[in-house]
């Protein structure tokens, strides 16, 4: 019965949104999303044995599906039936599902989101494939609709707009998906700090600020973040800095004095030493490697 089917009407609008284009490291997390209009025809199905994103590769890329819809509507056949798609709905097809997904009104307006099988989101593995009403739908779309509108323009802040967007995104994903069902209040008050820390990287952050946030002691936050993360406090805190730092390396002129103070380094000198400890090359080389 299951079958790969790719049949889209050129009534139909999409735009692809390429995260390895943009700043941040969502490009391991997502493999591929857009933002569509469909009108007319548009049917997507899929056996569930994964993706061929390029036809010259030979694995198939195992990815969950996530689609949100604004307004309009779809209707989605899987293995426990058909089931309308209306607006302000989330449609969640874990890896592995097979389905048929189509146009189902005059027009269809939605975003899709293909989220690789990666630790991050190994949970959804024990989702089951369904379509459910959500709060989270309309902002979720909202967000993609400016990343899509954001990709066309230039500016002094964009690289620390998109990046925030995209932070934004990857939270709403996780939150719109029910990741949070089964954690602990200790581990969704973990998640919340560690949001926070990722919004204020210039803040002189400390594993006792971050124990008192949690009112535990440091060696019991410790432990926390070491089983949450697999890292320690500190390690992780300078893994987000300085994927900032490379964002900014990348898409802006900021100087290294610049780039240090904004992510809370005293001075040019204190980043560019620890920089080169974590990714083997100095701040300029790798800008100048990147630009090339």
């Amino acid at each position: 019965m299951w079958q790969d089917i790719l049949n889209i009407h050129q009534d139909c609008e999409e735009y692809f949104l390429n995260f390895e284009t943009m700043p941040g490291h969502a490009d391991s997390l997502i493999a591929c999303a857009g933002v569509s209009t469909l009108r007319t025809a548009y049917q997507i199905g899929k056996t569930g044995i994964g993706e061929l994103f390029d036809k010259k590769e030979v694995n198939r890329v195992h990815v969950h599906y996530l689609l949100v819809t604004h307004s309009g509507a779809g209707k989605v056949t899987l293995e426990s039936g058909e089931y309308l798609i209306t607006p302000g709905s989330i449609l969640i097809l874990p890896v592995g599902t097979p389905f048929l997904y189509e146009l189902a009104d005059e027009h269809w307006s939605m975003s899709w989101l293909l989220l690789h099988d990666c630790a991050q989101f190994n949970y959804i593995h024990d989702l089951s494939p369904s379509v459910f009403q959500s709060d989270k739908a309309q902002p979720l779309y909202k967000t993609m609709t400016l990343l899509r509108d954001l990709n066309h323009v230039s500016g002094q802040h964009q690289t620390e707009i998109m990046t925030g967007l995209i932070e934004v995104l990857i939270y709403q994903i996780e939150q719109s998906t029910n990741k949070n069902v089964n954690l602990s209040p200790q581990q969704c008050k973990f998640t919340s700090l560690i949001q926070s820390v990722k919004k204020q990287l210039q803040y002189p952050w400390t594993v006792a600020i971050l124990a008192e946030k949690m009112h535990l002691s440091e060696p019991q936050f410790y432990r926390l973040c070491k089983r949450e993360t697999d890292m320690s406090p500190l390690k992780l805190i300078t893994k987000y800095r300085l994927e900032y730092a490379c964002n900014l390396l990348r898409y802006t002129n900021y100087n290294l004095e610049q780039i240090a103070f904004s992510i809370g380094y005293a001075d040019s000198i204190s980043f560019a030493h620890r920089f080169k400890l974590f990714y083997g090359i100095s701040p300029g080389k790798w800008r100048s490697l990147e630009k090339d």
